[in-house]
């Protein structure tokens, strides 16, 4: 498959890479609606499929992504996009959000899930230490993505009673057929990103691990984006947060945790000296400004933007 698309002119990569990615968004929107109304249909409550299922449903476009570039051999791309998005979805996402409208961030976001999030990432950080995340690294950051879905499903309540809605069956149909084609189009769009972008890559003369933290981490990030401005220019900015580090602390776990059991993931050096740092700093930021003031106002947005704007300068500079 990898020659068949290295066989395409330069512009031709460029048009199918973009189609993968207006596949995975118009899928993931599919796979999202999908998801909550099997949720909402069998009983699952609210706070629960905010806190945990919308994420899970965002994070499907990285899911897939990571997972199939290990399925493919790519694992620099799979590496790329699960640290790329995490950066991105707070130093631009998370930011442009607040940038829009202040945010609350309710405390119970800001120490649970916060620190979750930190957890996360000092884990991924340890575990790669050794230059790589291996199947049993995989299998412990799999757990803690269980750990957390859990914490998550305890805090909302869930086995207090809450009667299951009666659907009708032909409520079934709209719902099951947005599953699955949802489902069907992130990972084919998924395919799509992952052989082209490492033909753009080669083309670029950069490495498959710059490709996969910038072009692919901000492809797979777009349902996040969406549900985060969306949100915000609704006023529920809380939604926004809640999506944004409930998605991180997936993508770290629950992504790359996954993909290291398929293949073993090589972690390199620069993660090191850019990514986990920058990476670090943000999510530090984000739990300082929820636990300490509770909110993110537009001066947090700011500093968070310019960390992000910082960080794609220093990854110009030193890696393309």
């Amino acid at each position: 498959m990898e020659s068949f698309f290295q066989s395409f002119p330069i512009w031709l990569n460029l048009v199918v890479f973009a189609a993968g990615v207006g596949a995975v968004i118009k899928g993931a929107e599919w796979f999202t609606d999908g998801t909550v109304g099997i949720a909402d249909a069998t009983g699952v409550p609210k706070i629960f499929i905010g806190a945990t299922i919308v994420s899970l449903a965002t994070t499907s476009p990285e899911m897939s992504v990571s997972y199939i570039a290990a399925l493919l051999n790519r694992p620099a791309t799979s590496v790329g996009n699960a640290v790329g998005s995490t950066v991105c979805n707070i130093g631009l996402i998370l930011s442009l959000a607040a940038l829009i409208q202040p945010v609350k961030v309710p405390r119970t976001i800001g120490m649970v899930q916060g620190f979750s999030m930190i957890a996360a990432g000092a884990a991924v950080a340890a575990l790669g230490w050794d230059g790589g995340l291996g199947r049993w690294n995989g299998l412990l950051l799999l757990v803690g993505a269980g750990v957390y879905l859990w914490v998550m499903l305890r805090q909302s309540g869930w086995g207090n009673g809450e009667p299951a809605p009666e659907t009708a069956p032909s409520d079934w149909g709209p719902t099951v057929r947005h599953f699955i084609a949802g489902g069907g189009c992130v990972a084919g769009g998924s395919v799509l990103i992952v052989q082209n972008a490492a033909v753009l890559a080669h083309a670029a003369g950069v490495s498959e691990l710059v490709i996969g933290l910038t072009l692919v981490a901000l492809g797979t990030s777009l349902p996040e984006f969406v549900t985060a401005i969306s949100s915000s220019l609704r006023g529920h900015g809380d939604i926004a947060v809640g999506n944004v580090i409930g998605a991180n602390v997936l993508n770290l776990t629950l992504v790359l945790g996954g993909a290291s059991t398929i293949l073993p993931m090589g972690i390199e050096r620069q993660l090191f000296a850019l990514e986990f740092p920058v990476m670090g700093v943000l999510m530090a930021l984000v739990v300082f400004l929820a636990v300490s003031r509770g909110r993110i106002g537009r001066r947090g947005g700011a500093i968070f933007f310019s960390i992000y704007l910082i960080y794609l300068v220093l990854l110009t500079v030193y890696y393309l």
